[in-house]
């Protein structure tokens, strides 16, 4: 039962993690060509790039609330794990694209979170 053990670090741990790209949201374009190697200029694009951050930023610190609160953990972390999926599954179709050079740590991140939650979520842990 490590990861039950364990549960409230990781969700801590994994939250704060998550909840960094805040920074894309106060700094897009510095952000995108440091971590991404992307460069965007355009408002729109610049604008989805803030939004794509503090959307982060509100899952990562509710993951840090559910590592606090037992009772709203398994819809967080349902919800996050989605999220996470997702930008896994993303990942792997586009892997040999340029534009996401930048993304693998990210994506090697998810796949661990992706695991623990759902070993947490379905009993196993």
């Amino acid at each position: 039962m490590l990861i039950t053990d364990h549960i409230a670090g990781i969700l801590t741990v994994t939250g704060i993690i998550t909840a960094l790209p805040i920074l894309q949201f106060f700094f897009p374009v510095q952000m995108l060509k440091h971590f991404n190697k992307l460069e965007i200029r355009d408002e729109a694009g610049l604008f989805f790039a803030r939004h794509w951050g503090l959307l982060a930023f509100s899952i990562g610190a509710l993951l840090v609330y559910a590592a606090g609160h037992p009772e709203a953990r398994a819809p967080i972390m349902l919800s996050a794990l989605i999220e996470k999926l997702g930008m896994v599954a993303f990942g792997v179709m586009h892997r040999n694209r340029t534009y996401m050079q930048g993304m693998r740590v990210a994506s090697v991140f998810d796949t661990i979170c992706v695991l623990l939650y759902g070993i947490y979520l379905a009993g196993l842990a």
